[in-house]
């Protein structure tokens, strides 16, 4: 299995986007422990789960990962929804970004499915988008014989 391999097809170009925003937005992944409770500006939390995660082909063997990927941007709260709708514009063009790429000969390729959300919270000290997908991926490892 390469989970980090897979993982990083998501985190570089989520992390990547948002460094781009003015301001520029941290982004969190799985494992930084409960980063909304002392957070005290903007911030995206993306949380990324596995599901079945190997295949067996004919002419190659490879693992065939699914899962979902979680995208919730936290947007100050009473300051309008525009920014709000910026973070997870964001994180939308980046996850439809990654279906732009051709499948390699060897690596990792990876799909995602339709996008549901955003959807939103208001109940915390934050105004919260959420958008989620399925995925796909595919680590090739050609054998030869």
């Amino acid at each position: 299995m390469n989970y980090q391999g897979v993982r990083s097809k998501f985190e570089t170009p989520i992390k990547t986007a948002y460094a781009g925003l003015s301001p520029a937005v941290p982004v969190f992944f799985d494992n930084f422990g409960d980063v909304t409770s002392d957070a005290d500006s903007e911030l995206v939390y993306v949380n990324i789960q596995f599901g079945i995660t190997t295949q067996a082909g004919l002419t190659a063997q490879f693992d065939q990962i699914q899962g979902v990927i979680t995208v919730r941007a936290f947007a100050e709260k009473d300051k309008g929804p525009a920014r709000s709708q910026t973070l997870i514009d964001t994180a939308f063009t980046s996850l439809q970004t990654i279906n732009n790429t051709g499948q390699p000969t060897s690596g990792i390729y990876v799909r995602t499915g339709e996008i549901t959300g955003p959807t939103f919270e208001d109940d915390r000290p934050f105004f919260i988008s959420t958008i989620e997908t399925n995925f796909q991926a595919t680590v090739i490892s050609w054998i030869i014989v």
